[in-house]
């Protein structure tokens, strides 16, 4: 199950602009229910996905993962990034 309550992140640019990668998401996913995420570039899917794998941390709101509160990377989860990215708390 996975559930975000209310789930922001926004980032800083270099001039101090303030950028809302997503906003006051809702999002309940049931035990075996089937998800897609679609839309354009830059829209927030990757930020969402992140945030849900506890890669990013939310700026503002609450998720759950199998009712765990995600703070920190699930050890037992597995995610495969656009681009080629080191883990550096992962060894091989």
């Amino acid at each position: 199950m996975i559930r975000l309550d209310g789930v922001g992140k926004t980032y800083r640019t270099r001039r101090g602009d303030i950028v809302r990668a997503v906003e006051d998401i809702t999002l309940h996913v049931a035990e075996n229910e089937f998800v897609t995420l679609v839309g354009p570039s830059g829209c927030g899917k990757s930020t969402l996905l992140r945030l849900v794998a506890g890669l990013t941390p939310a700026t503002r709101g609450a998720i759950r993962v199998r009712d765990t509160a995600v703070r920190e990377p699930f050890p037992d989860v597995g995610f495969v990034f656009q681009q080629p990215v080191l883990l550096p708390w992962r060894s091989v």
